[in-house]
């Protein structure tokens, strides 16, 4: 089997590109003035948020220096279930640094604003930000007052990441509310107008740049709608089924990549309970967005 990686194609679509420029302007205004600031993207699960936090990171490699390591851009993901302390515990450990035994979550906040001044961060990314809105108000008010506090300890920007849900936490907090007042969104590619369609249809192409094997015509309208339906519109997911279809057709040691390949690959990937009624590649699919309770692009709330 041919070594193709599907997600080694980072594509530049329009979201993509909206939030890695505000990300940019942040952070180079940070620079030039030294006025700190917050950027909220927000999105579904899959439409890109990490993979342009990483992006954006992987430009500034950490590097060491004579006397300290320098961490240029920290990119945290926020635990699930988590906690002042676990959070402060996974921002120590994205720096590398030992979490002290039984420290309190004041010693942890104590440490993390030393460590961030010495090893010259400018930018923290915390991806996975709505994690702390699916506790109880008690929780949201605790972090929301922790966050504020501790962000105007640091004197850094910050971009928070998540789901839509993410907003919930900043709504508790008006100041904090305030310094993330800027939001970017992405959204789900849509093939109703036009542009979005030649959009989704320019990301695919992009995406199978490199695959060894022909597949189907991504100028064929069927099939263009077939993998909307069974990707939702959404990049990962796009990455799932492509990579996917092409590892079970060079398995077979197949010529070309067909659509029974992207069938398999929907079941393995997206749905494996899909009826053939819900599976956009098969002929009995009804056509109807997989979008309903208890289906993979059931809205996230």
């Amino acid at each position: 089997m041919n070594n193709f990686n599907v997600r080694n194609n980072i594509v530049d679509h329009p979201d993509f590109v909206a939030a890695k420029s505000a990300i940019e302007e942040l952070h180079g205004w940070q620079r030039e003035s030294g006025e700190v600031s917050g950027l909220a993207l927000v999105g579904p699960s899959g439409s890109g948020k990490s993979t342009v936090l990483k992006a954006y990171r992987d430009q500034f490699p950490p590097h060491d220096e004579l006397t300290r390591r320098v961490i240029v851009i920290l990119y945290v993901e926020v635990p699930s279930a988590p906690t002042v302390k676990s959070l402060a515990e996974a921002i120590l450990l994205a720096m590398g640094a030992t979490i002290p035994p039984g420290a309190t979550g004041a010693r942890l906040t104590e440490c993390i604003v030393t460590l961030v001044e010495g090893c010259g961060i400018e930018l923290i990314m915390l991806d996975e930000f709505q994690h702390f809105a699916d506790g109880a108000r008690r929780r949201l008010l605790e972090v929301s007052d922790w966050l504020k506090g501790v962000l105007n300890r640091l004197r850094v920007s910050v971009v928070l990441a998540g789901l839509p849900s993410l907003l919930r936490v900043l709504d508790v907090n008006q100041q904090l509310r305030r310094r993330f007042s800027r939001i970017v969104r992405f959204k789900p590619f849509s093939t109703t107008e036009m542009p979005d369609l030649e959009t989704f249809v320019g990301v695919a192409q992009a995406l199978m740049t490199d695959m060894p094997l022909p597949c189907a015509n991504l100028d064929q309208v069927a099939f263009i709608k077939q993998l909307h339906f069974a990707t939702g519109g959404l990049v990962d997911y796009m990455c799932k089924i492509i990579g996917g279809a092409y590892r079970i057709a060079a398995s077979r040691k197949a010529r070309f990549v067909d659509i029974a390949d992207f069938s398999k690959a929907f079941r393995i990937h997206i749905w494996d309970e899909a009826p053939p009624s819900r599976d956009p590649f098969h002929k009995k699919f009804n056509g109807i967005p997989l979008t309903q309770a208890g289906e993979p692009f059931a809205e996230a709330l």
